[in-house]
């Protein structure tokens, strides 16, 4: 049984008229194409649903128990137009997105929220990890859209550049080397609390020293700054994050900057999406908030 919303809409108008030729001109349809869609619907439902009266059609038992199904059957298919044409559709429904560690907690998370606050029928569901976690999500169609801290040379994705961030090495405000600049040489060998396998900021952090042969020595390894940033406090050793992820221990100084002459650890955050993957108008309207909020937040000209 194949009945159309055409057959249905002809049904409620024969109902609400009486008559198939006034249907038929509320269809903007021939007559004989209005008495050809109604016979047809009767033979698919194997019933007949009018009795003539005179020169009117009136609904009989079988009409009568139709015509509230057919009526709530066309509302709430012209709810549903109305739903997906108003302005408010596009910008209404869950985006998964991805994010490595930095830049979720410290940039997505806040623009998440403010975004969320500002479109009320959106949800931007955020889930954080590293750098390789996050491409593995886009690559496998689980977000629709990631931002990462590391380098991204998977050909199925498509990578651009989005921010520009700044690591810095830190220690113990009582080491030796706190707060001074210092040569390669002077901290070769040294102790180091690393971020985990994956992280963006781990790669690059070791390329660029392993281009000054600093040659860290890992000691302890986290998945959070936060864990880093405690292990630093205790003494553990020598350790680089984000500057986003330093503001407060440095203004309160419990943790100190070691400057390395010649070590350029400016970076580029990355946004990536799959490149058969047409983005949503959500997508899109999310990413566009991003810049202007985390501009706004960083005070980034």
């Amino acid at each position: 049984m194949r009945i159309t919303l055409k057959q249905l809409s002809i049904f409620e108008a024969v109902a609400r008229s009486g008559q198939v030729a006034r249907a038929a001109e509320m269809m903007n349809l021939s007559a004989p194409a209005t008495s050809m869609a109604l016979a047809e619907l009767e033979k698919q439902l194997d019933a007949r649903l009018f009795e003539r009266v005179g020169n009117r059609l009136r609904l009989n038992s079988q009409g009568s128990l139709l015509l509230p199904l057919a009526t709530e059957a066309l509302q709430k298919v012209n709810q549903i137009e109305h739903v997906f044409s108003s302005p408010e559709a596009e910008l209404s429904g869950t985006l998964n997105v991805s994010a490595s560690s930095t830049i979720g907690n410290f940039l997505m998370a806040k623009s998440a929220v403010a975004f969320c606050q500002q479109h009320t029928s959106a949800l931007v569901d955020l889930d954080i990890d590293n750098t390789q976690a996050v491409i593995k999500s886009v690559l496998e169609f689980r977000s629709e859209i990631g931002f990462i801290e590391g380098q991204c040379l998977d050909s199925r994705l498509k990578v651009e550049s989005w921010h520009k961030d700044r690591l810095l090495i830190f220690c113990h405000p009582a080491h030796p080397l706190a707060g001074q600049v210092v040569s390669p040489h002077a901290i070769r060998g040294m102790p180091w609390v690393m971020r985990e396998e994956g992280s963006g900021t781990r790669d690059y952090f070791i390329s660029a020293a392993n281009a000054l042969d600093m040659q860290p020595v890992e000691r302890f390894s986290f998945s959070t700054p936060d864990a880093i940033k405690q292990a630093v406090k205790q003494g553990a050793g020598l350790a680089v994050l984000s500057e986003l992820t330093l503001e407060k221990e440095l203004n309160r100084k419990e943790l100190a900057v070691i400057e390395v002459e010649g070590l350029a650890l400016t970076r580029q955050f990355y946004r990536i999406h799959h490149k058969s993957r047409n983005l949503t108008p959500l997508c899109d309207a999310f990413n566009d908030f991003c810049i202007k909020f985390n501009k706004l937040e960083l005070n980034v000209d």
